[in-house]
C-alpha cells in the first residue's frame, strides 16, 4: 500500500460535485495513482481506477468476428475507490486471462428503483419479446436495485440496440417495468432483514431465480438462517415466490445469518454432474466466506447433504459467479477483497480485484476442487527454476509476480515457504503445509493436510504498506496417496493465491515493494520438484480517464 494523503491531497472535495456521492476524486488522478501503485496486481482483474467488488453478468457471447468472448461486469465506482452509488463496470476477454476495459455499462438512478446503486446480478439469454417467451433471445441483465430500504428490488436491463449492431454489449437500457421483484414484504409476503443478488436459470419452459436473504427464526434453535429464496416466471418480468430453495442453520461462525450472492449451478465431476448451491455467508455487516453445498434438488427445494469452504482465505474469495465455457468447463470468478484503510485506497487510486478464474469440478470424495484455468500458463514468462530432489526442497527465488509449482510427497515435517521476504528475513509472509489427523469421515473433515498463512511479519508495524488485518488464514487440504501433493502459488504483488490439490487459499498481503525473496524450506517433502516462472501483464492499454 502507499502512504495516506490528506483529503485535500487526495483530490476529495468536501462537497462532492456529483449529488449523493460522499467522496469524489478526478478520474485522471485516480488513473495516474493506480498505474503507479506498486501493490496493484498486474494479471488479476482490476478496475482501470476506482472501486471494484462483486463479479456480475459473467457470460459468453459472440464477439465482433462471431468468436465467443467472455464478458465480466462488476460492481464499480468510477468516482472514487470507495463503495458508493455502485455502477456496473465492464471488461471482456477471449481467454479469461487477457482483459480489455469497456465503458461503464449501467449507472444508478438518478431516480427510481436503483437510485442508490445498481447492485449485483447476472446476465441470461432472455426473450427479446416478453410476450413470446420461447422466441428469439437477447442478453438480459437481472440485477438488484438499491432504493434505500433494507431489502433491494429485482430489475432488468437489455441491450439498447441489437447485439449484432453492438457486439461488445456497450449500451444498455433499463426495463420500463422495473422493479420486477419488489421489496420483500410485497414479493415474499414478510419483512426480511436483507434480500438481494440473483441467480437465474430456465428449466422445463419456465424461468427460476434465487435471491439471497436471511429468514428470522428459520435456523437452528430459532436463529436467523441464511436463505436462498426462489421465484419463478414465464417472461422474466412477472415473478411468483416459490419459497426458500435452502436455508442455513444461522451459525454466525460458519454459515452466517444472511446468504449473499447465491448461485445454483451444474458442476461436472467423476461419474456425472451435480447441482451445487454456492452462497456467501454474511452476518451483521461482515462478509464472512464463500461456501458450496451439494444435495438433492426437487424443483424449487434442495436438501443439502454436504457443504464446504470454497477458499481458506475466507472473504478473500467472495461473491463468486460462474459460467460454462463452450468446451464444457465450469469456471468461477470471485472478488478478492481489499485490505487497507479508505485513505490508503484513495491514495492508491484503486480498490479490489478478482481472483484468477478457476475451473470447478466435483471430486470422488464429494468435495469441490478448484484450479486456475489452464490458459494462465500462457502468461508465463521466463522460467526461473526447474529443480528436483534436495535442490527443489531448499531453494531461494526472487520476484513479486510469480507462478510457482512445488510437488512431491509430504512426510511428517512441514513445508515452509516465505514469500515477499526482506533481505535480512525480518519481514516475510509465511506459508506452511503440514499433516493433520482427520476430524471426520467425509468431505473436508476427512482431509489429512493443513495449510496456513501467517501475515503478522509481512511488514514492520506502522509501515504505510501495512494492511488493516493480518489474521492467520488456515484450514484443511486434501493429500493424495502417500501424501502426494501439488502446491501452486500465484503471487501478483499484493494478491496471493495458493492451491493444494484443488483447495485454494487466497489473501491480500501488504508488503514493502523492495521485499521480493521467496525461500522454500521443503525438508518434509520427498520426491520434490519445483518449477517457477515470472508472469506477464494481463492488460494492454487501460481505459482512458474522462
Amino acid at each position: 500500500m502507499t502512504s495516506s494523503p490528506s483529503q485535500a491531497e487526495a483530490g476529495c472535495p468536501l462537497t462532492p460535485s456529483t449529488p449523493g456521492r460522499r467522496v469524489e476524486v478526478p478520474e485522471a488522478l485516480q488513473r495516474g495513482r493506480a498505474d503507479a501503485d506498486p501493490a496493484r496486481p498486474r494479471w488479476h482483474v482490476t478496475p482501470p481506477w476506482g472501486w471494484l467488488n462483486d463479479p456480475n453478468g459473467l457470460t459468453v457471447q459472440p464477439g465482433p468476428d462471431g468468436e465467443p468472448l467472455v464478458h465480466l461486469f462488476y460492481q464499480h465506482n468510477s468516482h472514487a475507490p470507495v463503495h458508493d452509488l455502485i455502477q456496473w463496470g465492464h471488461q471482456y476477454s477471449a481467454d479469461l486471462v487477457r482483459w480489455t476495459d469497456l465503458p461503464i455499462a449501467l449507472e444508478p438512478g438518478p431516480e427510481g428503483p436503483d437510485a442508490l446503486g445498481c447492485w449485483s446480478g447476472v446476465i441470461v439469454d432472455g426473450p427479446t419479446d416478453p410476450t413470446d417467451p420461447d422466441g428469439p433471445t437477447t442478453p438480459t441483465m437481472v440485477y438488484s436495485g438499491n432504493m434505500g430500504g433494507p431489502t433491494q428490488v429485482g430489475c432488468l436491463a437489455v441491450p439498447a440496440v441489437p447485439p449484432d449492431e453492438d457486439p461488445l454489449l456497450t449500451r444498455w437500457v433499463k426495463d420500463g417495468a422495473n422493479p420486477v421483484v419488489d421489496v420483500a414484504h410485497v414479493s415474499v409476503g414478510q419483512d426480511l432483514p436483507e434480500m438481494r443478488d440473483h441467480s437465474v436459470w430456465r428449466e422445463d419452459g419456465r424461468w427460476y431465480q434465487v435471491m439471497g436473504s436471511g429468514i428470522p427464526g428459520a435456523g437452528a434453535d430459532g436463529a436467523q438462517g441464511g436463505a436462498a429464496l426462489c421465484f419463478s416466471s414465464e417472461d422474466l418480468r412477472t415473478w411468483t415466490y416459490e419459497g426458500p430453495l435452502a436455508v442455513g442453520d444461522g451459525d454466525v461462525s460458519a454459515t452466517g445469518t444472511v446468504w449473499e450472492c447465491p448461485e445454483l449451478s451444474t458442476v461436472p465431476g467423476d461419474g456425472g454432474t451435480a447441482d451445487v448451491l454456492c452462497v456467501s455467508a454474511w452476518h451483521d455487516g461482515d462478509t464472512m466466506r464463500s461456501m458450496w453445498m451439494t444435495g438433492v434438488r426437487t424443483g424449487t427445494r434442495m436438501t443439502v447433504t454436504a457443504q464446504g469452504c470454497s477458499d481458506l482465505g475466507e472473504n478473500y474469495f467472495y461473491a463468486p459467479q460462474s459460467v460454462t465455457l463452450p468446451d464444457g468447463r465450469r469456471v468461477t470468478i470471485g472478488w478478492m477483497q481489499l485490505n487497507g484503510t479508505q485513505e490508503q485506497r484513495i491514495a492508491a487510486g484503486w480498490a479490489g480485484s478478482m481472483n484468477v478464474p478457476r475451473t470447478v469440478t466435483l471430486a470422488a470424495d464429494g468435495t469441490l476442487r478448484f484450479a486456475p484455468i489452464a490458459e494462465f500458463e500462457t502468461l508465463r514468462g521466463d522460467q526461473v527454476a526447474d529443480l528436483d530432489g534436495e535442490a527443489a526442497a531448499a531453494v531461494e527465488l526472487r520476484g513479486r509476480s510469480l507462478d510457482v509449482v512445488l510437488s512431491g510427497e509430504l512426510g511428517g515435517d512441514p513445508v515452509v515457504i516465505d514469500l515477499l521476504a526482506s533481505e535480512d528475513g525480518s519481514r516475510r509472509t509465511r506459508l506452511m503445509l503440514s499433516r493433520r489427523a482427520p476430524v471426520g469421515d467425509a468431505g473436508q473433515d476427512a482431509w489429512t493436510g493443513w495449510l496456513s498463512l501467517d501475515r503478522t511479519g509481512s511488514v514492520e508495524p506502522g509501515s504505510p504498506c501495512e494492511g488493516e488485518e493480518t489474521r492467520e488464514l488456515s484450514g484443511p487440504v486434501p493429500l493424495g496417496e502417500d501424501g502426494g501433493v501439488e502446491l501452486r502459488i500465484l503471487l501478483d504483488r499484493s494478491s496471493l493465491e495458493v492451491f493444494v490439490n484443488g483447495q485454494p487459499l487466497s489473501a491480500r498481503v501488504g508488503s514493502d515493494p523492495a521485499d521480493e525473496r521467496v525461500v522454500v524450506h521443503g525438508a518434509g517433502l520427498t520426491r520434490a520438484r519445483l518449477r517457477a516462472w515470472t508472469m506477464d501483464d494481463a492488460y494492454g492499454e487501460r481505459l482512458a480517464a474522462r
